[in-house]
């Protein structure tokens, strides 16, 4: 008991703690690493005694709850929380100085590093102990009888899509004729023909935009055509979100769930203001839902799943739109299809299994054939030109820059040579922002060949393992955020309009303008929405951090319960996460985490199922 108190009084302190390097510590501490570490604490500390002591009590209390209610703290539980603790010391660090010094600028800074991830991998274990009891407790809100429940036992579909599309109207209408960002415009310019039409955005995407626009231009309205195109991808979304919500219901969630996650839908900018925005992640994150409810269907269903058209048909809509709709959707989909099928592989002993197995290759087959040849024809018929390689570089090129920054001066003649073929070695050091990747990857050399791109890629190699903590540095500096909850990703669009020049012809060309009034609402949801990020509770339901965090439990929990099956529903979340790591940004773009926002209230309600039902067996056995 002495232990976990004093673990408590660690958290209390890492919670309040200021991790920043007191400006006045030099002067007090002269050169003393005791009287280092004393004052380090002592200013990063001042003023928080009331906090901190307030903290400490709520910990105390929440450890005697646990201990009444026997919950366990285990090995597992404790990795998974210090991996955690560890990203988020680090994300304590890069906010304040871009790179890990702060972990080791002095005898006080490594005292107060070593107190935070113990303190914190503390706090994390204590919630997820706590998560773990709620959840074994069965615990649920009871439903009334009464009109509308009756209305939702006999429409669980209906119900939740005019639900979803009533409470969703006013922020549509708001958004007219809709918001746009760099992405959007640039490939609204690719359509026109202003720029070079490559794939570096999705082509379908691209043509979907430039298509409703022209059917607006053509009955007299450029506005009119923007609008057309988040109407449609409104109603995807809510038909998709009213499928998930009846899944939900046969799975037997917790209407605590299901609630809650309908208020997330209707509550979160991430939902209610990004409907009004053009962008090809908002599409793409539909149907990589579709793929996962699909999934879950398929583990809880067993063979019957493939014999349903239905589900064949959904499960092919799926993969044809998530690998149409984002480039980066074969990283996700393509390893899923070779895992679903390596599994019916095992289980073809049984007749019933060679079929299932049969269904699923022709399905993925067919449905991958499909998409290929859709982009294929459309970039023959719009003479679309390849995107670059640049794009699949980001991460590599992104630790290469940081390294010729932080060790040029260890940098060999071969070495240099080898990346000047690749990228402009003298521009690397200034392009560099640990933020974004997208500086120095413009900087690729297009005339760079296969063996240029295979030499530099061994000095990449090298470097790396000469230098990995500048790896790690330019890997974390860039995606902390995807687990540390105290950095906001509250990025919104609220506007048609642009600052980039050839855009801004662009728009007055077609004619797409806003509507005063409109615009002006359109900026106090916007700050309203902004408020929600900050506020407590609220704020949570639109941290992307936090719903990392949820998954990693849902990881923790099939492992700890011994579900293997959620291996199958987890992994295309985590792969999706794994792409964020290689893609350029994080920071500033939460859209590129949606697959995993949109999906975690059914994932979590699978994990509810699958452990009920494993339960169950064994009660029975």
């Amino acid at each position: 008991m002495i232990i976990r108190l004093i673990l408590c009084f660690f958290t209390a302190v890492a919670l309040t703690m200021r991790f920043a390097l007191p400006e006045e510590l030099g002067e007090l501490a002269g050169g003393s690493k005791m009287l280092n570490i004393f004052y380090n604490f002592q200013l990063s500390l001042s003023g928080t005694m009331a906090a901190s002591t307030v903290i400490l009590i709520a910990l105390i209390l929440l450890e005697r709850y646990l201990s009444r209610k026997q919950a366990k703290r285990d090995l597992l539980l404790g990795f998974f929380s210090f991996v955690v603790a560890v990203v988020w010391a680090m994300g304590e660090s890069f906010r304040e100085v871009d790179s890990l010094a702060l972990w080791h600028a002095g005898a006080g800074q490594a005292a107060k590093t070593v107190v935070y991830i113990v303190g914190i991998t503390w706090f994390l274990m204590e919630i997820g102990a706590l998560l773990t009891v709620f959840l074994e407790g069965r615990w649920d809100w009871k439903w009334k009888e009464g009109r509308l429940k009756k209305m939702y036992a006999a429409h669980p579909f209906a119900l939740p899509f005019l639900g979803l599309t009533v409470c969703w109207l006013p922020h549509l209408l708001l958004s007219y004729p809709a918001a746009m960002c760099v992405d959007g415009w640039n490939q609204m310019l690719q359509f026109f023909g202003v720029q070079k039409f490559t794939s570096h955005h999705p082509p379908v995407h691209t043509i979907l935009m430039g298509l409703t626009e022209k059917l607006g231009l053509t009955v007299g309205s450029a506005n009119l055509g923007l609008f057309l195109h988040i109407v449609l991808q409104t109603l995807v979304f809510a038909l998709i979100m009213a499928y998930m919500f009846s899944a939900m219901r046969k799975l037997s969630a917790p209407l605590w769930l299901r609630i809650l996650s309908f208020v997330i839908a209707i509550v979160s900018p991430y939902y209610t203001q990004y409907i009004g925005l053009i962008v090809k992640d908002n599409l793409y994150s539909y149907f990589i839902l579709l793929f996962v409810i699909e999934v879950i269907y398929m583990l809880v269903q067993g063979q019957e799943y493939w014999h349903s058209k239905r589900h064949l048909l959904l499960l092919a809509v799926s993969v044809i739109g998530s690998l149409l709709f984002r480039n980066n959707g074969q990283y996700v989909i393509y390893p899923m299809m070779l895992l679903i099928l390596i599994i019916l592989i095992a289980q073809r002993r049984k007749e019933s299994g060679r079929r299932a197995l049969a269904v699923a290759a022709v399905v993925f087959l067919a449905s991958a054939s499909i998409a290929v040849g859709t982009q294929s024809c459309l970039m023959q018929r719009y003479g679309i030109a390849d995107g670059s390689i640049k794009e699949a570089l980001s991460l590599p090129f992104q630790q290469t820059a940081r390294y010729v920054k932080e060790h040029g001066d260890e940098v060999t003649k071969e070495e240099r040579k080898a990346i000047r073929a690749v990228l402009p070695y003298q521009k690397l050091g200034e392009r560099y922002d640990p933020k974004i990747s997208d500086p120095v990857k413009d900087t690729y050399r297009t005339e760079a060949s296969t063996k240029d791109l295979m030499n530099y890629l061994a000095v990449w190699l090298q470097q790396g393992l000469k230098h990995p903590v500048t790896y790690i540095e330019a890997t974390m500096n860039q995606n902390y955020y995807l687990l540390y909850p105290l950095a906001e990703n509250t990025t919104l669009y609220d506007a048609a309009e642009t600052d980039k020049v050839a855009a801004g012809m662009l728009a007055e060309e077609l004619g797409v303008h806003e509507v005063p009034l409109i615009q002006k609402l359109d900026r106090w949801r916007t700050g309203v929405n902004k408020v929600l990020f900050t506020l407590p509770v609220f704020g949570l339901l639109s941290s992307m951090a936090v719903f990392n965090l949820i998954l990693i439990y849902l990881c923790y929990g099939s492992i700890k319960k011994r579900i293997p099956q959620m291996a199958l529903v987890l992994m295309p979340l985590l792969l999706s996460d794994a792409v964020i790591v290689l893609a350029p940004v994080i920071k500033g773009h939460p859209r590129y985490a949606f697959p995993v926002i949109y999906s975690i209230p059914i994932v979590f309600a699978a994990f509810l199922y699958l452990r009920n039902a494993k339960e169950l067996r064994k009660n029975f056995a």
